[in-house]
This record gives structure tokens, sequence and C-alpha cells, in this order.
């Protein structure tokens, strides 16, 4: 959960621009089980951001499994 209150103006801008659809794994929010979450890609614990280029919509899942940790491309087998 984000430290930093993010302004409705914002989060409308993030919505919009992800169209309702998660960032990360592209599933839209109407066949998704839970409401879809406004997530800092760079967590606030490593400096990260409270703006449009650091915010982004994800899915429960992916945000679960994004965490909060900075990992290396190389630890993700890409």
């Amino acid at each position: 959960m984000s430290k930093t209150y993010i302004p409705a103006n914002l989060r409308s801008l993030v919505y919009e621009r992800a169209k309702a659809t998660c960032e990360y794994c592209l599933i839209p929010e109407i066949i998704s089980f839970s409401p879809h979450q406004i997530v800092h890609i760079i967590a606030e614990k490593h400096a990260g951001a409270t703006n449009q280029y650091n915010l982004a919509l994800a899915c429960m899942i992916c945000n679960k499994y994004k965490g909060s940790d900075i990992r290396h491309y190389t630890d993700l087998n890409i």
C-alpha cells in the first residue's frame, strides 16, 4: 500500500492511460475477480516518485508478484 496520497486526477490519468487494463499482463479489469490497483513501478521505499511516469494500473496478481523490491533483469531470466 502506498504511503503517499495519490490525488484523484492522477489516479484517473493512470486509469485512462491503461484503458482499465493491467499494464503488466494486459487483463481487462472487467474480467478480473477484483478491481485493479494503482501501484508504484519503482517502490516508494526505493525512492520511486508518485507521478504519472512511475505509476501503473495492475491487477491484484501482478501487483502481488511484482512486490516492492527491485530485481535486476538477469534475475528474471529474460
